[in-house]
């Protein structure tokens, strides 16, 4: 990455750290919601998000500040409503939760790491963690898993330890 795009994204992160946490997060919440139902579609339909039933998982951003409350009714994952319960919540930085997505990262080796952690109901986080490793990378969009794969290599690059 050139010296120019590398400080530029580095200060688009700084931009979003700051400017994230002020942002209303219900339209977040609901277009995470949408996304994950399109992509993860198979996956649902198979079962593989059964564990959410009746339940509250909370995905948290931390270098972000943001915090998304997720339920699944049917066959959709939805938005809990604010005034439920969080039964667990699964918490890292977004270059970390990017990087388990596209598979860079073990979540395991962040868990051990304490750059993942998990609260509330272990049993339900730890079944939501291992989910989100096991999704089949192929079942999503390829402009998607392109954009994501080019989002970790800047994260990786920015965000450098």
């Amino acid at each position: 990455m050139h010296l120019f795009t590398l400080l530029a994204a580095k200060r688009g992160y700084q931009l979003a750290c700051t400017l994230a946490p002020k942002l209303p997060q219900a339209p977040l919440a609901w277009a995470l919601a949408k996304a994950l139902n399109r992509e993860l579609r198979q996956d649902i339909d198979a079962g593989d998000f059964d564990f959410l039933d009746g339940k509250v998982l909370s995905i948290e951003v931390k270098d972000l500040a943001i915090q998304c409350a997720l339920t699944k009714r049917g066959s959709h994952l939805l938005v809990a409503p604010p005034q439920q319960a969080t039964d667990a919540t699964i918490a890292a930085a977004l270059p970390d939760l990017i990087a388990i997505i596209v598979g860079r990262e073990d979540p395991d080796s962040l868990f051990f790491q304490r750059k993942l952690s998990i609260s509330g109901d272990t049993e339900l986080g730890l079944t939501a963690k291992n989910r989100l490793d096991a999704i089949d990378k192929s079942h999503l969009a390829q402009w998607l898993q392109t954009g994501l794969n080019a989002l970790d290599r800047t994260l990786a690059q920015v965000v450098a330890p």
